[in-house]
Parts: structure tokens; C-alpha cells; sequence
């Protein structure tokens, strides 16, 4: 076999134990924490939780990083786009804000919407080169994790963001995350409508895996 092909082999093999291990994670990760004084619909809530997954690294006893990241999924972008109506009552591509951007993203690709809080400020700063973490998208255990091709950080945490997904606190930073649609050669991320995407954020301090299941 070419050098080439066993080194691919093993990258793959490497990204199925990633992907396992990704699993056991997501298992073991609570809910976020949605209370709060937003005055929001039961419904939007119910989509909230369903599409967001939270990971953690920690070091010992000590919390590194903790992330909540909103798969922005069809059905999640209709109970927003509900919700943001019943609310304001405007056209949300009027108005130049946090809260917009994320209602008139759609269309780019596999979007999330991340909030990530670290214990060292400096450490969250996923929209920089040089960012202390690596950001990867999979949709199965045979891919090579997939780049975001933009990162867009949030200016703040304004009071109508935090109502909107009320597992934000004072400290973290929000992010626009968009992954392509297609890997590198050219086939789908994900496979099919009822497939599954695992998110990974790594780095030399540890990795923290998220995942939801699409279309179930």
C-alpha cells in the first residue's frame, strides 16, 4: 500500500475513535441552563434545547473551557424567525445587530451559533489564526473533520442576544460559526437527512466533543 493511503487510513482510523470518544461525551453533558427573565414561547425553548450540545475540558477538578454550541437546523431557524416576529414585529434585515445577523444567516452552510467560556480570557479566540483551538466538523466516523470556512465574533452579549439563548453569562464570547457543506473531496458532510454531526474543539490543554442527531 502507497505511503500515501496508510497515512489516510490511519487519520481515519484516529477520527472513529475521536468520534466514539466524542459520544461517551455528549452522553455525559448535561442541558445548558436556560432560566432567565426572556419572556420567550415554550416552543422556541423546546428547539433551543433540542438543537444545542455542551462540552467541557477540564484539567483535574479545574474547568479550562465549557461551550454551548446551537445547531442552526431548519426547524431551529423557523421557531427563531417565529419568535423573533412575535417579538419586535420587524424585518429583521432592517436592522444591523448581533440578534439579525443570526436571523438572516441562512444558506451559507452547516451553521452554529457558539458561546464559549474559558478560564484564561485570552484562550477564547476561535475568529483568530492563531487561536489556541482547532475547530472541526464530522459527519461520520470515515471523514477527515471538515474546517469552518468563516468565524464570525459577536461585538457583546446584549440583553436581547441572552434572551434568545439564555445559557449566555457575562464572561464567555458568542460566535457565528459556518462549515461547508461539502469535505475537501467533494462529497457531502453529512450523508443523509437523518444522519448525525459531531462538532470538536481541541487543543494541547484537552478537547471538548458536541454532537447532535439531524432529522430524528
Amino acid at each position: 500500500m502507497p505511503r500515501g493511503e496508510r497515512t489516510l487510513g490511519l487519520w481515519r482510523t484516529v477520527a472513529g475513535w475521536l468520534l466514539l470518544a466524542s459520544v461517551a461525551g455528549w452522553a455525559c453533558s448535561p442541558p445548558p441552563d436556560i432560566r432567565g427573565l426572556q419572556n420567550l414561547s415554550r416552543s422556541y425553548e423546546d428547539e433551543l434545547l433540542r438543537w444545542t450540545s455542551t462540552g467541557r475540558v477540564y484539567h483535574g477538578l479545574d474547568r479550562v473551557m465549557f461551550v454551548h454550541a446551537t445547531y442552526l437546523s431548519p426547524q431551529f431557524r423557523q421557531a427563531f424567525a417565529v419568535q423573533y416576529l412575535a417579538v419586535f414585529g420587524i424585518d429583521p434585515g432592517k436592522v444591523d445587530s448581533d440578534l439579525e445577523r443570526l436571523a438572516t444567516s441562512e444558506g451559507r452552510g452547516h451553521e452554529f451559533f457558539v458561546f464559549m467560556d474559558t478560564s484564561d480570557y485570552s484562550w477564547n479566540n476561535l475568529d483568530e489564526r492563531d487561536s489556541v483551538w482547532r475547530m472541526a466538523l464530522w459527519g461520520g466516523s470515515e471523514q477527515l473533520g471538515t474546517p469552518p470556512m468563516s468565524i464570525h465574533r459577536f461585538k457583546g452579549r446584549g440583553p436581547n442576544l441572552r434572551a434568545f439563548f439564555p445559557y449566555l453569562n457575562g464572561y464567555g464570547r458568542s460566535y457565528l460559526v459556518a462549515f461547508p457543506l461539502q469535505q475537501a473531496n467533494g462529497k457531502p458532510v453529512m450523508g443523509g437527512a437523518d444522519g448525525k454531526l459531531w462538532l470538536r474543539l481541541s487543543s494541547a490543554f484537552g478537547a471538548a466533543e458536541l454532537s447532535w442527531r439531524i432529522g430524528s
